[in-house]
């Protein structure tokens, strides 16, 4: 409703969705040649498909097609509405289903390109028996005829100027455009379905328009769209150009952010992209996924944050009082020894032994990242720059080092997070950083040592270590007092392997049955979800809304899932008070963190 509202009172309009980052002023682009004779100029979420969270009108006539496209978006539900249901009832639509701006959006375009009042995308809103009769099977190819979108979409190559050709990747820029015409029923077309909307207007549609009316007194309004008579009035309102942003000037994470365009030191110190929407992510928890990018990127503000949320700052809050939250992670020692992992199962492993001893304790888990360099991430394929492909399943970001680090999606799930079970590497680092001058303990396993100093005399990065046989199991129950004397310690380093042995342990049946909570639930910890997830040969689904898409998993290593024989080490703890050396120095902080 704002866009049509503003243009009949004669503004421009700049949309933007609240998740969106800008990296760069859009008015450069926007008030340019090719895009300053565009009137809309929209993201594109899929091919030829539009997208509202990034808009952008402009010299917009208060009665033209665009003012109109943008009313109809708002009024379709309406006038729905309008006879309380019954005519869409009648012809078996769902109430609710047009209530989807993106579908109205794309229904509304649809008429805008045809110039009929045409409603492809309420096909799918008919009741499921009602879709497959013929009658209705017919209509929607007609309508889909009628609209012919790549027909009427026309691609054109324009030069670029100098400076635009770190965004644009070369001398020219694609732009992709229609024009858009006034519609009009023209006496509603049984073989488009007929009717669509009730005979007369009601009250909710009827009020809308006497808004747009009163916003600008003295404007025309277009020709009335349900009105037959009108129909040669419609096709003499002159045209408006439409177009589809380039990906460079606006786009979603996941069609291009992904890819490490927007991660500034993949780009050359500035991000490869003007208007970023982080949208949508079609394997995790999308709200999740919504504030972890920004995070990723260094541009999270967590200090409105912490303004907007008080105390629950991080996604383990959820159910759980932050208050108390306390955490339990690898040294950067260890987690760097991670990247000399065999495979996915050995690293779901030694994941597995850092959540039974968080769910031991009754602490978060710190899940680590890896360098996006191990074998097993990146399959070979080039990391070195833009465009990345390390498939579905890896978060790359830039560490402070330039190290090019992957976190696995499957790791900002609420199921993985939420209740106190675990912070992303990001949420980790500021939970530090708002505990310095805290005492934190290490724990150590005496004759089981791989620290990073001693991990090359070990042989650690030779292709056929193994780290799951360094492995020091927790089965005595003496040991528990030792872990319990440490509750109050708001940071754990843990510098070994572990695996948590909880049938030695008598009184820990609760911490026992969080950790298999945890495991049936956090996909990150399971390597069968995982298998029937993924195809390993390439970090893509392995099926698709139903469709195999390609044979696997097929494995990299053939690595037990558990080891047969854990090294057993006697468990002892390391202390260090507030004062003396902490085992996460500043350094090594900065060599996992970026831009904080």
């Amino acid at each position: 409703m704002m866009p049509s509202r503003s243009i009949r009172l004669g503004y421009n309009v700049l949309l933007l969705d609240s998740d969106v980052i800008v990296f760069d002023d859009p008015y450069k682009y926007l008030k340019h040649p090719p895009f300053k004779d565009i009137v809309v100029i929209n993201q594109e979420e899929g091919v030829l498909a539009p997208n509202g969270g990034v808009l952008y009108v402009q010299n917009a006539a208060p009665d033209g097609p665009a003012a109109f496209m943008f009313a109809e978006i708002v009024s379709r539900p309406l006038r729905w509405a309008d006879d309380g249901w019954a005519h869409a009832n009648r012809l078996s639509l769902h109430k609710t289903c047009m209530y989807a701006d993106q579908d109205a959006y794309y229904d509304v375009l649809a008429a805008m390109i045809s110039g009929y009042m045409l409603f492809p995308k309420s096909w799918y809103c008919l009741d499921e028996v009602v879709r497959q009769d013929p009658k209705w099977l017919k209509v929607s190819e007609e309508m889909e005829k009628q609209v012919g979108f790549f027909e009427a979409f026309k691609g054109v190559e324009h030069a670029a100027p100098n400076n635009w050709q770190n965004l644009t990747a070369g001398p020219t820029v694609s732009l992709t455009s229609v024009d858009l015409r006034m519609p009009n029923c023209r006496g509603w077309p049984e073989e488009l379905g007929g009717q669509w909307y009730p005979a007369e207007r009601g009250r909710f549609s009827k009020e809308l328009l006497q808004q747009l009316q009163d916003d600008c007194p003295d404007c025309p309004m277009w020709p009335d769209a349900e009105d037959a008579s009108n129909a040669a009035a419609a096709d003499n309102v002159p045209t408006e150009k439409f177009a589809l942003m380039p990906h460079w000037l606006g786009t979603s994470y996941w069609l291009r952010g992904r890819e490490g365009y927007w991660d500034a030191p993949l780009t050359g110190g500035s991000a490869q992209q003007v208007i970023g929407h982080t949208h949508y992510n079609p394997i995790g928890d999308t709200d999740i996924h919504k504030y972890v990018i920004p995070m990723s990127l260094g541009l999270y503000d967590w200090d409105l944050a912490k303004k907007a949320k008080g105390n629950a700052l991080y996604t383990a809050c959820a159910s759980h009082s932050c208050s108390e939250l306390k955490g339990l992670a690898f040294t950067p020692a260890m987690e760097g020894l991670l990247g000399s992992s065999a495979s996915w199962q050995e690293f779901a492993f030694l994941l597995r032994g850092l959540a039974q001893l968080a769910s031991l304790l009754g602490r978060a888990a710190a899940w680590p990242s890896l360098p996006c360099d191990t074998p097993w991430v990146n399959m070979g394929r080039q990391i070195a720059k833009p465009p990345l492909d390390l498939g579905f399943m890896w978060l790359p970001w830039t560490a402070a080092d330039g190290q090019l680090m992957c976190t696995s999606w499957e790791a900002a799930r609420g199921n993985c997070l939420s209740q106190g079970k675990g912070l992303l590497p990001w949420e980790w680092q500021h939970f530090q950083q708002q505990h310095l001058g805290n005492s934190s303990t290490t724990f150590n396993a005496t004759d089981i040592t791989l620290h990073a100093e001693q991990a090359a005399d070990a042989g650690v990065a030779e292709a056929g270590f193994n780290l799951a046989q360094h492995v020091v199991e927790i089965s005595c129950a003496d040991d528990l007092p030792r872990l319990k004397s440490l509750s109050n310690q708001p940071i754990l380093f843990l510098d070994t392997l572990v695996h948590v042995d909880f049938e030695s342990f008598t009184s820990v049946r609760r911490q026992s049955e969080a950790y298999q909570s945890l495991l049936g639930t956090c996909d990150l910890l399971n390597t069968t979800v995982m298998s029937h997830k993924y195809s390993f040969d390439s970090w893509n689904f392995a099926s698709w809304h139903g469709l195999k898409i390609m044979d696997g998993p097929s494995l990299k290593a053939n690595v037990a899932d558990r080891p047969q024989v854990l090294k057993k080490g006697k468990l002892v703890t390391r202390s260090h008070h507030k004062g003396h050396t902490q085992p996460t120095t500043k350094h090594s902080i900065k060599k996992y963190f970026s831009r904080w």
